[in-house]
């Protein structure tokens, strides 16, 4: 394969993950998967990223009944409350992505569909390839879930806030 040739790279669900960091009236609330499939494909040219010729495409999901915090009520609770049942998958589709000057960030933006809807968002991303050829993408964001249509839990005394703290550490491995 000429390292000039558009290559796809296959989510290593084992290395990857997604942490979600709630605020709530009793401290910080996490939970997190290593539950995640997908690809990214893009143009490698020299080891390195080339968005050139073509754009880069990549679709993430995630099952959501595969978040867990550790706590089975506080698991429960946001499995309800984000209708895991109704709407079992999250998926994320990339549309844009734009080197920031020389460096390894991006701006990226993409659709993210979440609790039966979908919304265009948009970030930064750290993206690297190492030596071996695994691709690395890292990055966070903060989300208001209502504007999902998740209301903020409340739970007796504990109260979630809207705005959530999403982290993604993502690896993955050129397909043959």
């Amino acid at each position: 394969m000429s390292d000039t040739e558009r290559s796809r790279f296959e989510v290593d669900s084992g290395r990857s993950a997604v942490l979600l960091e709630a605020r709530s009236t009793v401290g910080p609330i996490a939970f997190g998967t290593t539950n995640m499939e997908g690809y990214v494909e893009l143009r490698v040219r020299d080891g390195a990223i080339d968005l050139e010729d073509a754009a880069p495409s990549a679709e993430l999901q995630m099952e959501l009944s595969s978040f867990s915090s550790g706590n089975p009520l506080y698991d429960a609770e946001l499995l309800q409350r984000i209708g895991a049942r109704q709407h079992p998958i999250t998926r994320v589709e990339l549309r844009i992505a734009e080197r920031i000057s020389r460096s390894e960030r991006y701006r990226v933006e993409g659709d993210l569909t979440f609790h039966g809807i979908t919304r265009r968002i948009s970030g930064t991303v750290g993206v690297q390839i190492d030596e071996s050829g695994i691709l690395r993408v890292a990055g966070e964001h903060v989300f208001d879930i209502r504007d999902f249509a998740v209301a903020t839990p409340s739970v007796l005394m504990l109260r979630i806030y809207p705005d959530v703290r999403v982290e993604l550490q993502l690896e993955a491995t050129r397909a043959m």
